[in-house]
């Protein structure tokens, strides 16, 4: 559909609303603005249609064309800045979203549910585990210091839309720094066999990222109840696929 209504232009990489957008692309830029970018046609245009409580739409962003009449402020930008913002390479138009940043977490209250400590790096493995969570009935995912942002391209990506509709909450403190409650699980190579476990209906489950795992200091091991899922001929499974066996075991039992 050709454009329709008026449109500011951005030709040039030192415009200073061009600077903040390039900046979403980043954990950091994100955080500084309370803004990100919601990418490819099915997701923007379901945004359009059935726009998801907590976010606003501030900007539709296009090269050439826009999925539908809007009254969303357009921008139009020239092939080679949009292509700077296109990530993720879609080729069509693009909303910038605005949020209410995540509320702090409160470790000394007791969870509710199951709730998802997640000291993520990786935008793609924390958008998959969204998505995951979302389907499976977690309460809450908890993003520490090492957190990426589960708004960036990439993540929201990977969990097909489902980072939009999660609970967050953010800690400053690093994931050896947490304080333990009485029903903190997490996954190892030694611990209770996963199909033996009782899950609580309320407990922390803590994520290990792919490689390093979980950096738990002395006193935390000596708190933390360890699940172990038996394998045949490998020493472990993905960290993302062994997150949402425990999930659905929880799931199954609450």
């Amino acid at each position: 559909m050709a454009i329709t209504g008026p449109a500011t232009q951005i030709t040039s990489s030192t415009n200073a609303q061009f600077k903040i957008w390039k900046s979403l692309t980043t954990s950091k830029g994100i955080k500084e603005n309370n803004l990100f970018f919601l990418m490819g046609e099915k997701l923007v245009n379901e945004f359009l249609e059935n726009p998801v409580e907590g976010f606003k739409a501030e900007y539709i962003i296009h090269d050439a064309k826009i999925p539908q009449k809007t009254s969303i402020r357009k921008t139009f930008l020239s092939k080679d800045l949009f292509k700077e913002l296109d990530v993720l390479g879609t080729k069509t138009p693009m909303l910038i979203l605005s949020f209410k940043d995540f509320e702090a977490q409160n470790f000394k209250n007791s969870p509710q549910g199951l709730e998802l400590i997640c000291p993520l790096g990786d935008p793609r493995n924390l958008g998959a585990l969204a998505r995951t969570a979302l389907g499976f009935g977690v309460q809450e995912m908890i993003l520490t210091k090492e957190s990426t942002h589960p708004f960036l391209p990439h993540a929201i990506k990977a969990s097909a839309g489902a980072a939009l509709k999660m609970k967050f909450s953010k800690s400053t403190l690093a994931i050896n720094e947490i304080p333990l409650s009485s029903a903190d699980y997490a996954l190892a190579l030694h611990g209770e066999n996963l199909i033996k476990t009782k899950w609580p209906k309320d407990l922390r489950l803590w994520v290990g990222e792919e490689g390093p795992g979980l950096n738990l200091d002395h006193a935390q091991k000596k708190l933390m109840k360890f699940i172990n899922i038996p394998t045949n001929d490998v020493e472990s499974l993905n960290a993302m696929v062994s997150t949402s066996l425990a999930i659905w075991e929880w799931k199954k039992q609450n």
